[in-house]
Order: C-alpha cells, then sequence, then structure tokens
C-alpha cells in the first residue's frame, strides 16, 4: 500500500508538503507546480488516502428554564429566535433539550439535577441560581439583567454600549431632549412569583448617560408589546413641555407602536426627529418609514449557549465566562434624519 512517505521519497519534497498538497483544505499553500508533481506521483502509485471517520460526541441531556411569560414569547420575536438557536446548536452538538420548563409555573431545585446542564434563558434572582447550581454546576444563562452575577456563565449581546451609541448618535441631531421607552424586567423565584421590576441595560445606559449630560429624564417603561408602545409615545407627548428631540426605543415591537403614535400626532421619525430602536425585527423593515434598529445575535446567542453548556459539561471547568456578542446597527429610514 502506498504511503505519503513513499510519494515524499519520489517527488523529493517532505511528507508535510505532501500531506498539504493531497489536502484539499491546505493545498493552496504548496507551490502550484510542486502540488501537481505530488498529485500526479500520487495517482500513478494509486495512492488512496485514509478517511477517518469524525467521532460523533456522546449525547448530552439538557433542560431548559424559560422565564419570559408565553405573551412575551408570542409578541416578541427576540425570545422566539433565541429559541431557535438554541434548538440549532442543540441539533449540532448532539444535545437533547429533553425538557422545558416555564418558571410561571414554579420549579423544584432537585428537579434540575438528572440531566447533563441547564440553559436558563432571561432573569432569576441571585438566590434561584444559587439553589439551582446546588443541585446543577452545568449552568447557562442568556440574557439575564443581572450583570453581577459572577458565579454562573453568562451569554448576552453589548446592550449598553449599544444604548450609548445610539444616544450619541441621536444628540448629534436632535433639536430638543432625548426620550427612552423601554421595557419592565422582572427576576424570577423558584416558586414562579416575580421581584420588583429591573432595569435592564437599556435603561440603565439611559440613565447613566442622563446623569453625565444634565438632562431630565423623559422616560417611560412598559410591557414589550406593539400596543404599549403607543401608549407610552401618547402619555409622553402629553407629559413632555418640550418638544422631543429624538426617541431611544428598547424594541421594534414597542417602536412599532411609538411610530404609530407620532405619526398620528402628524410627526415623522426620520424627517421631524431620529428614532432608534433594538431587534431589527423584520415586520419593521416594512413600514413607512422603515425602522433604524440595532441587529442583535439572537439565534447566535442561543448556539452559543449550547457551546458553552457542553464545553462545562465536558471539561468540569472551575471558572465561569461572560460572553457577550455584538449587536450592529442596520438601515432604515428613521435616523438618520432624511434632508429633503
Amino acid at each position: 500500500m502506498t504511503t505519503i512517505k513513499d510519494i515524499a521519497k519520489l517527488a523529493k519534497v517532505s511528507p508535510a508538503t505532501v500531506s498539504n498538497a493531497l489536502n484539499p483544505n491546505l493545498a493552496r499553500v504548496v507551490a502550484p507546480k510542486t502540488r501537481r508533481r505530488i498529485k500526479a506521483i500520487a495517482a500513478d502509485l494509486g495512492y488512496q488516502p485514509v478517511h477517518h471517520q469524525a467521532k460523533q460526541p456522546a449525547r448530552s441531556d439538557c433542560v431548559l428554564i424559560t422565564t419570559p411569560p408565553l405573551e412575551d414569547e408570542i409578541e416578541d420575536q427576540y425570545w422566539h429566535h433565541i429559541r431557535m438557536g438554541i434548538y440549532e446548536g442543540a441539533s449540532q452538538q448532539n444535545v437533547n433539550i429533553q425538557n422545558v420548563f416555564r418558571i410561571q409555573g414554579g420549579i423544584y431545585p432537585k428537579m434540575v439535577a438528572d440531566y447533563d446542564g441547564v440553559i436558563i434563558l432571561g432573569s432569576l434572582t441571585e438566590s434561584a441560581i444559587r439553589q439551582l447550581k446546588g443541585y446543577n454546576s452545568n449552568i447557562v444563562v442568556i440574557d439575564d439583567v443581572n450583570t453581577s452575577c459572577s458565579f454562573v456563565d453568562t451569554i448576552g449581546t453589548d446592550l449598553y454600549s449599544l444604548t450609548l451609541e445610539a444616544l450619541k448618535l441621536i444628540q448629534k441631531q436632535a433639536n430638543g431632549p432625548i426620550a427612552f421607552i423601554g421595557g419592565k424586567r422582572l427576576e424570577y423565584h423558584l416558586d414562579g412569583s416575580a421581584e420588583a421590576t429591573t432595569d435592564d441595560l437599556r435603561t440603565k445606559a439611559y440613565r447613566d448617560w442622563l446623569a453625565v449630560n444634565d438632562q431630565p429624564a423623559i422616560l417611560k417603561l412598559t410591557s414589550w408589546d406593539t400596543e404599549a408602545g403607543l401608549s407610552a409615545i401618547n402619555e409622553l407627548l402629553d407629559e413632555t413641555a418640550l418638544p422631543i428631540g429624538g426617541i431611544v426605543v428598547a424594541s421594534d415591537p414597542i417602536a412599532i407602536g411609538v411610530v404609530k403614535g407620532l405619526l398620528e400626532k402628524r410627526i415623522t421619525p426620520g424627517k421631524d426627529l431620529p428614532l432608534i430602536s433594538f431587534d431589527n425585527i423584520g415586520v419593521a423593515s416594512y413600514l413607512t418609514p422603515a425602522i433604524t434598529s440595532f441587529s442583535l445575535p439572537k439565534e447566535v446567542l442561543g448556539i452559543t449557549a449550547i457551546n458553552q453548556v457542553c464545553d462545562l459539561i465536558a471539561n468540569k471547568r472551575q471558572w465561569v465566562a461572560r460572553t457577550t456578542i455584538p449587536g450592529y446597527l442596520g438601515t432604515g429610514e428613521t435616523y438618520p434624519i432624511q434632508v429633503s
């Protein structure tokens, strides 16, 4: 049987060069003339490469704990696409999402003990996560509002810095104070009860920006749906004495309602004031005007969670990882202001 060493001897090159020349992924590192000579010799000698079958990773059984209420998952594509990413990653990594627990129904900590890993979607209290970790150390939390949670793996988006970027961009064009319309975030206990409303990173960034820029708060925190956005902008316009110079909205479903309310008041985003949102969902790009929105790596968050829980299962590491996946500003018509 012809070997790589036999070909190397006849071609007067090293075995490594032969290996590279015969590998479709590495052949480009070998000079074309040398590559052709090696392939010709290999063909003359009837060389047959040995194909090693990739080892299939052992199956891992995991549980998914979700905290967004069912109506939020239905209304907001953000959560839906993260779930899609989780299942896509699970398929790639031979992970079986054996069960899904919705926190509103309550969870006993011991319920996670029999699984290889746990993925938490959304925010639990620190006490709740510690209780779960007492029964299963392989835990990954996606989109946790509690950024001080230092004892468990977390995966999220750079929402804080993206919000500051949005405010900086709008500030350049705003002819008046900048408003923020966001959503209420809840942290849950294991019995399904909710802790007091907590600011998410977008709201925190806006509050910090206010302090630096000496601007009074023009702020509404509401539910994460379109009707709530419509109500919020109507209330803000009624309550604010000065004309609003620009608006940052925490998600596209809310922003759709905000844009509707502005248009009803004959205020056109992108013409009369700049507006930037988050999520970059498909329907927002088909509105008139199309909403300018930050694209968030929704599916990637889910896929990365699977990768990290597999790493925890396989390597039993004793340190935690905090993964931040960047977003980027998409195109739209509500920012920058269109000059006619």
